[in-house]
């Protein structure tokens, strides 16, 4: 992650499937947080965020709930522009518009860059702020960004590397970094510094995912994102529930819950094993492997 430094150690946070603990997305009492909007929320203290989320029960062994999003607002006005698919389950926060770039067709998604659950990465004044004494917490804290971020709807298989902060977006509007730290650091001492649901920001207040965000997949094979150079990104497992072979881009061609019947191009979250300084053999599952399979978009906002 770039420009975050590493707080001391911490043993690496396991991330399971348990039933009932309160945390990401829900109330101290282990009940779905209910969401709000616009005054009510200030009069209540409530977390603007989480509005149109459902915690399932399914949460995570750090107390992180996958959360259901209700895109019914949305829905009309994207199916309008002829969005399909996966397009449908980004959330309404996030704004897609169909545009092109050097004649190119493209989607293009803009995000305020903010989870739609509660993380001690925000100030402790904010309504969206918990306390979670849990893990390793970073000196940094989250705000609102304004993320610009193109997706080719028609992508190329040239191997690119990963240059940019931003590399894809998942489908709550917070970015998707790679499997790398700034040049200096080690990636695997910076995830004991993630929230309960599997994130951090960087000094700038970028908040984004390196690894697996349980709070959209967890152990599973759903949707969570789009890689810049417009290829979807899925849970660890394939659309049959079983682990996946992939290439050195950490994708492979084959069938999902999105394209059942015809198998396409896409990327997984893969389990990756530390080779560097005093992390050798620790394991993390990471959204990226360093590389796109394509070609991505140009992104102003993505450095």
């Amino acid at each position: 992650m770039l420009g975050t430094k590493t707080l001391g150690k911490s043993a690496l946070w396991a991330v399971g499937l348990l039933m009932g603990v309160a945390g990401c997305g829900l109330s101290g009492s282990g009940a779905p947080d209910a969401g709000c909007t616009g005054s009510s929320c200030s009069q209540t203290g409530e977390c603007p965020l989480l509005a149109n989320t459902t915690a399932t029960g399914m949460v995570s062994a750090n107390g992180c709930a996958l959360l259901q999003r209700d895109t019914s607002s949305c829905q009309a006005a994207r199916q309008a522009q002829g969005l399909t698919g996966y397009w449908l389950k980004f959330s309404c926060r996030v704004t897609l518009t169909k545009t092109g770039q050097s004649g190119a067709a493209m989607v293009q998604a803009v995000a305020d860059g903010q989870p739609d659950y509660k993380s001690n990465y925000f100030v402790a004044t904010d309504a969206c702020h918990e306390n979670y004494t849990g893990g390793l917490q970073n000196p940094n804290t989250l705000s609102a960004k304004s993320y610009t971020v193109l997706f080719p709807e028609t992508s190329d298989m040239v191997q690119k590397p990963m240059m940019d902060a931003v590399v894809g977006l998942a489908l709550n509007g917070v970015p998707i970094y790679g499997n790398f730290a700034a040049p200096g650091d080690d990636i695997f001492q910076e995830a004991r510094t993630f929230d309960r649901c599997a994130a951090h920001p960087q000094m700038a207040g970028s908040y984004h995912y390196h690894s697996e965000p349980v709070s959209i997949s967890s152990q599973d094979a759903r949707f969570i994102g789009v890689m810049r150079d417009g290829y979807p990104i899925y849970g660890r497992m394939d659309a049959a529930g079983l682990p996946t072979n992939l290439d050195s881009s950490g994708g492979h061609l084959g069938t999902t819950e999105d394209s059942p019947t015809t198998p396409v191009y896409h990327y997984h979250v893969n389990e990756q094993t530390s080779t560097s300084g005093t992390t050798v053999g620790q394991k993390q599952w990471f959204l990226t492997k360093g590389t796109f399979r394509g070609t991505p978009a140009a992104c102003t906002t993505c450095r």
